[in-house]
């Protein structure tokens, strides 16, 4: 018997629809993560049935402010319009714009507030790989049947849209701890990636525009006169230390925070 499960996150829900966009509802993918001004859109596509652009909004959990959030979207991209129009090889009808919000979880109230230009889908994800889209307006549905792995964040994933810099800071970083100590295990996330031994958590690299945020999940460190005390913040969960990483030349200090916080980790 098969049963629901959810998705482990935002990002893995927005990359397998993003896969099948075309296979599901017979769209063009035109950007991912598209910039509009202050605001940045899960998928922009394109409908050549209609001519026009169709703005898709994933959200892993219900967010009440969902349909403000997707009108600026909306907005935006009229008070840009000739901007836009340079994205497709086509004629845009400006006022057929569509709006897809995707998600698990989805109000009555969005139900009732979302104007006609706006489906609402909800997604549930089945532990056998069936993946349903069901139009909570219309009641039509849409299925995928995949493999679960498909789900998992990998490394490229992780690294698609990151600069050449960035890629080398990654590598330089992950190469060098991952020769150094034999049992410690990367895991990418969305936008960060975590080094664990034993499956216990060592630090959390987050990356930003040019270098890293990293969060430390050590007792107490010497030598921590160049990172932050967060243990009296939630940023960074139960990190106790945050580290700036700016470039290679940062590798060496972070190894000796890293070897201590590794040795703690392995005498418990």
């Amino acid at each position: 018997m098969t049963r629901k499960i959810p998705f482990e996150n935002e990002y893995s829900l927005h990359q397998l629809t993003q896969k099948h966009l075309k296979e599901l509802f017979g769209l063009k993918l035109v950007a991912s993560e598209k910039q509009i001004n202050r605001l940045r859109v899960d998928n922009l596509a394109f409908d050549t049935k209609t001519s026009s652009f169709v703005i898709i909004e994933y959200k892993n959990k219900l967010d009440e402010n969902v349909l403000n959030q997707v009108q600026g979207y909306h907005d935006l991209i009229l008070e840009n319009d000739d901007e836009y129009a340079k994205l497709v090889d086509e004629t845009v009808k400006f006022e057929n714009i569509q709006i897809m919000i995707i998600g698990p979880e989805i109000s009555e109230t969005q139900i009732e507030n979302a104007k006609d230009n706006i489906s609402l889908w909800q997604v549930s994800l089945f532990d056998d790989g069936k993946v349903e889209y069901l139009n909570l307006k219309t009641n039509e549905l849409k299925t995928l049947k995949i493999d679960l792995d498909e789900l998992k964040i990998t490394e490229e994933m992780l690294l698609e849209d990151k600069s050449e810099y960035m890629k080398d800071l990654y590598f330089n970083l992950k190469d060098n701890i991952l020769n150094e100590f034999d049992d410690v295990k990367i895991r990418p996330m969305v936008d960060q990636f975590s080094l664990r031994v034993n499956d216990k958590l060592i630090c959390v690299v987050v990356f930003l525009k040019s270098g890293f945020n990293i969060y430390i999940y050590s007792d107490s460190l010497d030598n921590a006169k160049d990172t932050i005390d967060i243990s009296d913040k939630s940023t960074g969960g139960n990190a106790k230390y945050n580290l700036k990483y700016n470039s290679n030349d940062d590798y060496d200090y972070f190894l000796d925070l890293f070897n201590q916080t590794y040795l703690q980790k392995v005498m418990k």
